[in-house]
């Protein structure tokens, strides 16, 4: 009986041994395969590529048409119409119209072309499907929200209006200015639902020069405000220039000599203000972040400074390198003239650095490692490589 048991006892023990050798060893090729994948994601969030791939292309025809970049995709517009074509160089989607001086603007999936100092607004949606409509007066701007409503600035030669218009061309918004009273509109702005509106004016007070935002709420909050106005703020001396959304209840002012951001869940509250007083070379603003690029107090020298929403700090570039357009997403920077275009990574290791034989128009983003090369041959999407330029 005494065997039996000490016998039972070495098996239990042997059992033990072993399932304590199997956790083991499963434990060692976690952290070795968690250590594998920290390697890799440092490889690729510090490594710099040198060269790219063509993956797509697409030659131009006559004068380049107008482009912006939407997200990973790219809206392409002139007189006769407009596409979109995605990351990989397939097309999206394509309509025709006639304008005589077509802008886009962009908000989600959703585009809206419109005919500066014409009446026409074309808004298609993220399905591909073209809406048109008239406005009663000759466009000055437009900003679109994620649904189609658009908000259009127009000028009647005596006055101003500021209207919202749904996808269907349905006004359901009408707001009307004077230049004697409210000053000069510069720009506006639309959240991306739709309900948030933002105005910037400018006026003088004698010889004072007064730039005017103000915050207007068309939804239920709004109908509570006289004129649907919610918040109005005064930049005295200060030439405000734009308005941006940062994203949906994130608006960001800026000035010749700084960013001011507000909170606007319903109404205006100051988040941040940033003035510089040394020079300002540039404010670039994209999703849920802005970028200052300005003189180094110090030193002398330019410095590329990156703030989150909040205007937080994020990070620092002592070192800024020669550049004539700055593109900004919310993971990258890209810098770039005719000769030669540099990419940083938010973590401020260098992505992406060449020279080009062509006389480079833009680089933009479109997703992932792949790029929209633009230049007077057309327009090129890119995959980058670790050699020269090559095609696939």
């Amino acid at each position: 009986m005494a065997e039996v048991s000490q016998k039972l006892r070495r098996e239990i023990l042997e059992e033990k041994r072993r399932s304590r050798t199997k956790k083991i060893l499963a434990l060692l090729l976690v952290i070795f395969l968690l250590a594998a994948a920290i390697t890799v994601w440092r490889y690729i969030a510090a490594h710099t590529y040198e060269g790219y791939t063509v993956t797509s292309e697409l030659s131009a025809t006559g004068q380049l048409p107008q482009y912006q970049n939407n997200g990973n995709s790219l809206i392409m517009y002139h007189n006769d119409g407009a596409k979109a074509i995605s990351g990989n160089g397939a097309l999206l989607w394509e309509m025709s119209y006639q304008m005589d001086h077509p802008a886009a603007d962009s908000c989600g999936n959703v585009t809206a072309v419109a005919d500066i100092g014409g009446r026409n607004v074309y808004v298609i949606s993220e399905n591909g499907i073209p809406y048109n409509y008239q406005v009663l007066y000759p466009i000055v701007k437009h900003a679109v929200a994620g649904q189609g409503v658009t908000a259009v600035l127009l000028n009647n030669g005596a006055e101003d209006y500021i209207q919202l218009y749904d996808i269907n061309g349905n006004l359901s918004v009408d707001i009307n200015t004077k230049t004697k009273t409210d000053g000069f509109p510069i720009d506006i702005a639309l959240s991306e639902d739709g309900k948030k509106l933002v105005t910037l004016y400018l006026t003088f007070d004698g010889d004072n020069l007064i730039s005017k935002v103000t915050f207007y709420n068309v939804g239920e909050v709004g109908k509570n405000h006289i004129g649907n106005i919610v918040g109005q703020k005064m930049f005295e001396n200060t030439l405000a220039y734009d308005i941006i959304f940062l994203n949906n209840e994130t608006v960001c002012i800026l000035r010749e000599n700084g960013v001011s951001l507000y909170e606007m869940k319903e109404t205006p509250r100051l988040l941040s203000e940033k003035n510089f007083e040394a020079g300002l070379y540039d404010i670039i603003c994209a999703r849920d972040c802005f970028v200052v690029v300005a003189e180094d107090t110090e030193t002398k020298q330019k410095i590329m400074v990156r703030y989150n929403e909040k205007g937080k700090e994020t990070a620092v570039w002592k070192t800024v390198p020669d550049y004539e357009t700055l593109v900004l997403t919310k993971e990258e920077i890209i810098l770039f003239n005719s000769q030669k275009a540099t990419i940083y990574r938010n973590n401020k290791s260098e992505k992406f650095s060449a020279e080009f034989r062509r006389n480079l128009e833009a680089l933009l983003p479109a997703g992932g490692n792949r790029y929209f090369l633009i230049d007077m041959g057309g327009i090129q999407t890119i995959k980058l490589s670790e050699t020269k330029e090559e095609k696939e």
